[in-house]
């Protein structure tokens, strides 16, 4: 029975896990916090992000109807008018395709960061 006990004794000793350093239980705690801070920023730029997409439209969507209104104003020719809108209408939506982008890229890296 002795011996038993013996050998439990000397087997719990040689199952204990030694620490790296002695503060790593704090630093994989700070660690696991700062994660968890920048999963809530990222879900705050996600909005950030939505209403600063949305505005942008909204803001394009304007500019480009008073370009239309100032330019018939002028008595420009036509074909000038014509490829000036279409100039304006291509940047605007090559900049909303931009965006989208980006929006989507961001919500993938919220997923990434709910899935870790």
């Amino acid at each position: 029975m002795e011996h038993k006990d013996e050998l439990m004794k000397h087997l719990l000793k040689s199952s204990q896990l030694k620490m790296p350093y002695s503060d790593f239980e704090n630093r994989v705690m700070q660690t696991i916090e700062k994660e968890d801070e920048k999963a809530v920023s990222i879900l705050q730029d996600r909005k950030k992000g939505v209403y600063f997409f949305l505005a942008g439209m909204l803001f394009g969507l304007v500019l480009n109807y008073l370009l239309i209104s100032y330019l018939h104003n002028f008595s420009i020719h036509q074909l000038q008018q014509e490829n000036a809108l279409l100039v304006s209408q291509l940047i605007y939506a090559l900049l909303i395709l931009f965006f989208v982008e980006r929006l989507v890229k961001l919500y993938q890296l919220n997923r990434m960061i709910k899935g870790l």
